[in-house]
């Protein structure tokens, strides 16, 4: 049966539904666009929709990957157009392709680092040169320890490993907010999470706050 690959933006209208806000309204888009979707089985089976990576509650992403399966082959720009007239203000395919079967299989599980660029709130005097040491004093770490709560246990994780890049936005320091970029880990080999990066630059910067988190894109390591 065809895959296919495409790429969607949560855009700021839509910024506050979580992951399961977001999958059924693709899966009601697609009903409504009459698409020949192909489901999985079992008891309860579901359409064969599959995300690279869950896009938090309140974060906005660019370039999100999912892919589905149809049961019948159309045209890729069909498909996106098609799932663009029935889906809401914010959610939009901005990309999609058909994939061959095999590629279909670890195409999304190759996704293992994401890009942000997060606005934060800090105080009116901060000094750009302040936050750049910072940045180089956290990254200089040989550990970044924080504490996850699961399940109502607390567990010790070292992120430093998933820390690859942070940076200052060049002069976004101004009107009580600055910008940053970041790469991180994501998926089963290890993660970290915007909220925990400013919270451990948030030790030598205790009036640093995130305020905005924008997921530019995923990268995978099949494609670079």
């Amino acid at each position: 049966m065809p895959k296919y690959l495409l790429t969607f933006e949560k855009g700021e209208p839509i910024r506050w539904l979580g992951h399961l806000d977001i999958l059924r309204t693709f899966e009601r888009a697609i009903r409504r666009a009459a698409l020949p979707i192909a489901f999985s089985n079992g008891f309860n089976p579901r359409e064969r929709l599959v995300f690279a990576s869950a896009l938090s509650t309140g974060v906005t992403g660019s370039a999100e990957p999912m892919s589905l399966e149809l049961t019948e082959p159309l045209a890729a720009e069909t498909v996106q157009n098609c799932l663009n007239a029935a889906l809401p203000p914010g959610l939009q395919i901005r990309a999609c392709e058909e994939i061959p079967e095999a590629e279909a299989r670890d195409l999304l599980k190759g996704y293992d680092r994401a890009e942000y660029r997060v606005v934060c709130t800090c105080p009116p005097e901060t000094q750009e040169s302040l936050v750049e040491t910072a940045i180089c004093d956290l990254l200089a770490r040989t550990q970044i320890t924080i504490v996850r709560e699961r399940e109502g246990r607390s567990k010790s994780v070292d992120i430093r490993p998933y820390l690859y890049m942070l940076a200052l936005v060049p002069q976004s320091v101004a009107n009580a907010r600055l910008s940053l970029d970041m790469v991180v880990g994501l998926g089963e080999s290890g993660a970290a999470k915007p909220t925990e990066i400013i919270a451990a630059l948030a030790e030598p910067l205790p009036d640093i706050k995130l305020r905005r988190a924008h997921r530019v894109r995923l990268i995978n390591r099949f494609t670079i």
